[in-house]
């Protein structure tokens, strides 16, 4: 066998069948290998950074790793970002790269970089295989390592002559992939009992509680875990941003999501007021928190995460927990049905009475301008229970997060929350659609995130998928020109694009179906459409830019109340 070749074998052994790349000169033993492989799909995408996007989206939707392949030199360099995002976001990732032969090593030849030492502080662990008849168990230990444990991103580097080397010796008894490792989590670990123990004897005390979920609830599947535990509490559950489609929003026991993007008011309130918060799979950064502003400093903190560097961290934590979210809250919920054998029952919601529906007060805004809020709304009318939004991390980020409740639990929204970069919504919603054919799958990005990623469209055409994709055209970085108006007395610089630019007709252009929607019923019948067409949608929203509409961010909506030379710029 070639090395290319063991390449694709153990990818078959890890039941992969879609590959996010882009070609390129040390890559070609490898293609050749996939081209042979007629059960894989190889997704050709225009640009490194978008591979590893719609990796990391194939891999939240479909509970799998996700894998994608990029060639040597700048193939690599570009796809860090991604890298970096879903390592962030402990998204299993595989990245392999190609390289330059293991000859050319200290000779200055082009594409040639220190691969390893450039994906190292970004994945999980990088590693570049010099001898072909170590494919088989490197490609395992970056499927392992990727699934296992704190999941993330890993990287492998194969040089040209170990993709195109024969390898001679038998290497049939080192061929085999490990099962556990096809999907995430693996390798589940069991929290200790003493310390759920303890966690109960302090929630069986509390007057307050309030659950804080975040994505490590989404990582672990354990919704419906929470969903029971919750129940079980009468506690009232709020989400952060990455962990919102963890609870079901329609529950009368959802708060919505807390923090400081797109937060709910009743969010924040309940979390400021509580006397203990079981945090579980999140890790309570600033940008959670406020700063620590929403905890109170005498609440009593349970922390549930699958890292033990995450535990106390961010937070001073009572009874921290170590282990897998959903075996957490399995073995919470039964310590809880033991102490209340002898009660009559749950009692109620103490935060019942806040009130959930974030305010939604109609901006004046020209003919043919739409507040973004009323796009959300018409989207959450529209649009089936079971959309899978993916967000670009600008204008549509907090809007979605306040205004569209979730009607069920599950990976409904994607969004890069670990780095926040522009970019990621349009490769995403390729990778998300093929992950889950048969849901409806919308991308939300902005006019900043379009022209990073703007090749892509021809990805999305050629392939021919249904999906939906809402443009926010504000014709500006919004979210810099915001912070430039809030804190930095309205001295714009840099910010501001042409508004020449005909987005609809480059999307027709591309093959694209697409159209300018200018009010609520345009934009219903646009995203009906689309959902009836079965052909890739492109809608255009113009809409104000955040420097005209504070977006539901609670910092800054807090600091415009302020005099502008009170206002003080945090780290979140």
């Amino acid at each position: 066998m070639l090395g290319g070749e063991i390449v694709v074998e153990m990818l078959r052994l890890y039941n992969v069948t879609k590959v996010f790349g882009v070609p390129g000169d040390t890559s070609m033993a490898l293609y050749d290998a996939m081209q042979r492989a007629r059960w894989l799909e190889h997704v050709m995408c225009r640009d490194e950074r978008s591979a590893g996007y719609m990796a990391d989206a194939y891999a939240r939707v479909s509970g799998m790793p996700g894998v994608c392949e990029v060639p040597s030199g700048g193939g690599v360099t570009y796809v860090a970002s991604a890298a970096a995002e879903a390592d962030g976001s402990s998204i299993p990732l595989v990245i392999l790269s190609s390289d330059v032969p293991v000859s050319s090593d200290e000779h200055s030849a082009l594409t040639a970089l220190d691969q390893v030492a450039l994906m190292r502080p970004i994945t999980r662990w990088s590693h570049r295989v010099t001898r072909p008849e170590a494919l088989p168990s490197m490609l395992r230990k970056a499927f392992r390592t990727a699934t296992g444990g704190r999941t993330g991103a890993t990287h492998l580097a194969f040089p040209e002559n170990v993709l195109s080397a024969e390898v001679r010796q038998d290497v049939s008894g080192d061929l085999y992939g490990e099962p556990e490792c096809h999907q995430y989590p693996a390798f589940r670990t069991r929290p200790d009992p003493r310390q759920v123990e303890r966690a109960m004897d302090v929630l069986m005390k509390a007057a307050r509680p309030v659950v804080v979920a975040g994505g490590g609830v989404l990582l672990s599947q354990a919704w419906e875990q929470l969903e029971t535990l919750a129940g079980l509490l009468s506690a009232p559950v709020a989400t952060t941003v990455n962990g919102k489609g963890s609870f079901p929003e329609i529950s009368p026991l959802a708060l919505g999501v807390m923090g400081t993007n797109g937060a709910v008011q009743a969010a924040n309130a309940a979390v400021s007021q509580a006397d203990v918060l079981l945090c579980v799979g999140t890790r309570l950064n600033a940008s959670i928190t406020i700063g620590k502003a929403l905890i109170d400093p005498l609440a009593k903190v349970i922390q549930v995460d699958v890292d033990p560097i995450q535990l106390g961290n961010n937070v001073r934590v009572e009874v921290p927990i170590l282990g897998d979210a959903r075996l957490a809250l399995e073995d919470l919920a039964e310590a809880a049905r033991a102490r209340m054998k002898a009660s009559t029952g749950a009692s109620r919601c103490w935060a019942a009475a806040l009130d959930r529906e974030p305010a939604f007060l109609p901006l004046a805004v020209p003919k043919g301008i739409m507040d973004p809020r009323e796009v959300i709304g018409v989207l959450a009318q529209t649009l089936p229970a079971e959309t899978i939004l993916v967000l670009d991390a600008g204008t549509p980020t907090p809007y979605v997060m306040a205004h569209y409740r979730l009607k069920s639990a599950g990976r409904r929204i994607l969004v890069p929350r670990a780095q926040g970069s522009l970019g990621y919504a349009l490769g995403a919603t390729l990778g998300a659609k093929m992950a889950r054919p048969s849901s409806t799958v919308v991308g939300l990005f902005g006019d900043g995130s379009l022209g990073m990623t703007l090749g892509e469209m021809e990805t999305l055409s050629r392939l021919g998928l249904p999906v939906i994709c809402v443009h926010f055209n504000n014709g500006c970085f919004g979210w810099i020109k915001a912070l430039q108006r809030l804190y930095y007395g309205e001295r714009y610089f840099s910010v501001d694009f042409s508004r020449g630019v005909d987005y609809v007709a480059v999307a027709r252009d591309h093959g694209l179906d697409a159209m300018k929607a200018h009010d609520r019923e345009s934009l219903r019948g646009a995203v009906k459409r689309g959902m009836e067409s079965g052909r890739p949608t492109f809608i255009e929203v113009c809409t104000p830019s955040a420097a005209e509409q504070t977006p539901p961010v609670a910092q800054w909506l807090a600091d415009e109340t302020l005099p502008p030379g009170q206002r003080r710029r945090s780290s979140y």
